[in-house]
């Protein structure tokens, strides 16, 4: 079946049996990438629970401790976050109506959703505070003030971030950002059909 959305006549025509074997593909690569990162980050967690919490060291300060505390609360909300999204990816049902299921594919190959932004926020918020906190004492930056120290760190941090960012927003663009935009085309021209 082919959709010919005739307000964009420079576009291509869209093929529904082209974007549906799209994006089974995309759904299969996202489950495996969303259940290894879910592995990693329970893998990551459990070390730190090890290293960090549970070792008997008595050089490990209580704020040793505690950021470690931390670190596991990150990647256990990071393994949390990743095994949703792979049940939300292994539960699609491709013989749902087709509206039904074109809509709900829009919406989870999406670069924003409610959920991800409160997510990102909260992950990348916590982990400012407790990489600041474990780099203030580095010996690396002790020739500085207090308040140089925080701006040189949070300048690192969000430099990485923003790369991080920009990786990823790139990939979205190029892997998923197409069926997005085909898919909204079929659903426009499907509920002016309907």
């Amino acid at each position: 079946m082919t959709f010919n959305n005739k307000q964009k006549n420079n576009e291509e025509p869209v093929n529904l049996d082209q974007v549906m074997d799209s994006l089974r593909k995309l759904d299969a690569r996202n489950r495996k990438l969303m259940h290894g990162m879910y592995i990693l980050y329970v893998g990551f967690a459990l070390i730190y629970t090890g290293l960090m919490i549970l070792n008997p060291d008595p050089e490990l300060t209580i704020n040793h401790r505690l950021q470690g505390g931390m670190y596991v609360l990150i990647f256990g909300m990071s393994a949390i976050y990743f095994r949703y999204h792979f049940r939300k990816n292994k539960d699609v049902d491709y013989s749902a109506p087709v509206l039904e299921m074109l809509t709900a594919a829009r919406k989870r190959h999406k670069l924003w959703t409610a959920g991800t932004v409160s997510f990102i926020i909260a992950l990348v918020g916590l982990t400012d505070i407790v990489v600041t906190w474990a780099m203030l004492d580095d010996s690396f930056l002790s020739g500085y003030d207090l308040i140089i120290r925080i701006l040189i760190i949070q300048s690192a941090y969000f430099l990485t971030m923003g790369i991080s960012f920009m990786i990823g927003y790139i990939t979205w663009r190029r892997k998923s950002m197409p069926l997005v935009h085909n898919l909204t085309r079929i659903i426009e021209e499907l509920q002016k059909e309907g």
